[in-house]
């Protein structure tokens, strides 16, 4: 028999509908509700068990099978969050429908059905009322079975002053106004098939864009007065990326509308409620002529993400928490994906490398975890809300894409999502799709990445036409306790043979594998194209080889590895001070941002350990990297400056003026 949890609920009842009618009342920060919830009985019950959280129930009937009402009792149980419904009579197998009456409080905390204070553009205070359900937050709205596999459709009603903006996950169909009563009843359509975390409800004083139309789905952003124009930048990336995602998919966007709401008060980035998403101010709008690049880059990540879960994640969801990491990578890759597709400008996959690399720092310690671990209360999902869910789960679905192809992986996606549609589903239910679509052992390599916490150092040599690869785990500090571990590497090489180019594509399963080329080797590059998550360390000749070649022979990625992977190899003793500061100085003629900004991080940290001797030393030195690369961007923009080129030139400033400590940089910033 399996063991009770007291955190979970029983499967005896499922419920299949809610209709919802919530009345909030904004200076009072409370709100009555009542909701009618179809369910169908699996088992006789005379009890049955759901989630309710600072709430009071005043009220609860269900209709018996012959279609009366029966009356029962409620018992709250605060430290599991359930409410118990008792009813005199057995409830025998069918559908029933269960009537509830409650009451709650607006809460302070930014989570569950939740209200904020805003100052307006007179700095008048005003309230608004919004939700934030996930992890497990809207059992504090509404009494529901607030687990993500008790799908169900949701029909809401919201009673406001008739002067407020009411926003839910479904289009509206009717607002009626309430005589005498200063309010109106605003009625929405049925969403659907969904997790209770992904409902949501926003009243307040708000101001929408004019809607653009993605299929037959209208997509507005909604602001707080004043700051509407502030919207179209996020609204043109949210049709961009949301048609790219129907195509990509295979399945028109699965909403009737498409809301952005920008929330004064909001805790995270946003969140993937379906049809009414809700941002942090700062993830949404941003005036386009005053705005930086990355400030730019940053609302286009956060609209492209929350857009990608309305399938991932909100078509197909997890059915328990420690599927979240599968949710957040998925949506980071493919943010990734449409951020590039609508800017190649950008080189979005090239700036991502930045992110990778600060997964690997964390993921090279030895506190790191797995990206996917056990959970069992529903609370210790927040742990994986991190750098190892969202860029080390994105890096390798993108070493996955680039090992299996990207449209073998993209059908992998698609017969996923079709298989799963409207209904939750695990990790391995990806691999299924993946192998069966790809015919290639996608699960045996994703668990060695998924449930294995760090990630190989892969070391390269040459021998004749061979090139002899071995791997083994990379840890900052080599203490004696550092596991035995080995994992499914897709090496991605590319390699100068007698004056022509190959590149081959291996899966290295073992401590060490040999691969052999057609002739001797002049040099090579391995992890080519930048998308693996390990690092490399080339042997003397290997690496002698490439300094040769940096700018014709490697790409602005490979380059950027080849200097990441360098200094994290000498912070953790594995190559020479010496030999890291012998490759940087070989980078003064290096154009690109992400390079760059890999080798100032590291100045940074070597500048803090330096003694007085050294630290002048070191400085004279980094002058005589900067100073030509300086020279070649000027103190002004120029004619055909790209983003990344004005980007670039205000990193090398700065570091020449400050890690640098150059005399005639700083007095130049004075003046201007």
């Amino acid at each position: 028999m399996p063991e009770k949890k007291p955190h979970r609920l029983p499967t005896t009842v499922l419920p299949e509908r809610y209709e919802i009618r919530l009345t909030p009342d904004l200076a009072a920060a409370t709100f009555a509700g009542e909701e009618r919830v179809s369910i169908q009985v699996l088992e006789p019950v005379r009890q049955i068990v759901l989630n309710a959280a600072e709430l009071e129930i005043q009220a609860v009937s269900a209709t018996s099978a012959d279609g009366t009402l029966i009356k029962g009792a409620v018992t709250l149980d605060a430290d599991n969050e359930q409410a118990t419904l008792s009813f005199p009579e057995l409830m025998t197998p069918g559908q029933r429908e269960l009537q509830i009456k409650f009451s709650g409080i607006l809460n302070d905390k930014l989570h569950g059905f939740y209200r904020s204070i805003y100052k307006d553009a007179d700095g008048r205070e005003k309230p608004l009322a919004s939700t934030q359900f996930e992890s497990t937050d809207a059992r504090r709205a509404f009494p529901c079975w607030d687990e993500p596999a008790f799908k169900a459709v949701f029909q809401v009603r919201l009673v406001v002053d008739d002067s407020l903006t009411a926003i839910s996950n479904a289009r509206v169909i009717r607002e009626t106004f309430l005589p005498q009563s200063g309010k109106k009843e605003v009625v929405f359509a049925d969403s659907m098939k969904m997790s209770t975390y992904l409902v949501a409800f926003i009243v307040g004083e708000f101001e929408g864009t004019a809607p653009v139309m993605v299929g037959s789905a209208p997509l507005r952003v909604w602001s707080v007065p004043g700051k509407k124009h502030l919207g179209k930048f996020s609204q043109e990336i949210g049709k961009f990326s949301l048609e790219h995602f129907s195509g990509y998919y295979g399945i028109a966007y699965p909403g009737d509308k498409l809301d952005f709401i920008a929330i004064p008060d909001f805790a995270s980035g946003a969140m993937e409620n379906l049809g009414a998403i809700t941002f942090r101010e700062t993830a949404l709008l941003v005036d386009e002529k005053k705005a930086t690049r990355s400030e730019l880059e940053r609302v286009a990540d956060v609209v492209s993400h929350e857009n990608a879960h309305m399938w991932f994640g909100d078509l197909v969801t997890m059915k328990w928490w420690n599927g979240l990491w599968l949710n957040e990578a998925f949506a980071t890759f493919m943010e990734m994906l449409a951020v590039d597709a609508w800017k190649p400008e950008w080189r979005r996959w090239d700036s991502f490398t930045i992110s990778r690399a600060a997964a690997m720092q964390v993921d090279g310690l030895k506190s790191t975890r797995p990206i996917e671990f056990p959970v069992e209360k529903p609370e210790e999902a927040a742990g994986m809300f991190d750098v190892l869910t969202y860029e080390k789960g994105a890096s390798v679905l993108r070493m996955l894409e680039q090992y299996l192809g990207a449209d073998a992986f993209r059908d992998g996606i698609r017969l996923y999502l079709r298989r799963h549609e409207y209904a939750n589903a695990e990790t391995t239910d990806l691999w299924d799709a993946l192998e069966e679509s790809t015919k290639e052992p996608a699960r045996a390599l994703m668990d060695t990445w998924i449930f294995q916490a760090g990630y190989p150092l892969i070391s390269v040599e040459k021998n004749g036409k061979e090139l002899v690869l071995s791997q083994r785990i990379f840890r900052y500090l080599q203490d004696s306790d550092v596991p035995d571990r080995s994992w499914h590497v897709p090496v991605f090489v590319h390699a100068g043979i007698k004056g022509e180019i190959i590149n081959k594509t291996v899966l290295l399963t073992e401590r060490q594998m040999r691969v052999e080329l057609p002739q001797p080797i002049d040099w090579a590059v391995v992890n080519a194209g930048g998308h693996g998550f390990y690092r490399v360390r080339y042997s003397s000749d290997l690496a002698a080889a490439l300094k040769e070649g940096l700018q014709n022979r490697l790409s602005p990625v490979e380059r950027f590895n080849l200097v990441n992977d360098a200094w994290a190899t000498t912070l953790a003793g594995l190559t020479s001070l010496t030999d890291y500061l012998g490759l940087i100085d070989l980078f003064r003629n290096e154009t690109d941002l992400n390079v760059w900004t890999t080798q100032i991080i590291s100045w940074h940290h070597l500048y803090r350990i330096f003694d007085e001797t050294q630290e002048r030393s070191f400085q004279k030195r980094i002058r005589n990297i900067l100073t030509a690369p300086v020279q070649h961007f000027g103190w002004s923009p120029r004619e055909g400056d790209t983003d990344l080129d004005r980007q670039l030139r205000g990193e090398l400033i700065n570091a020449l003026g400050t890690v640098a400590n150059d005399a005639a940089c700083q007095e130049r910033a004075r003046e201007l």
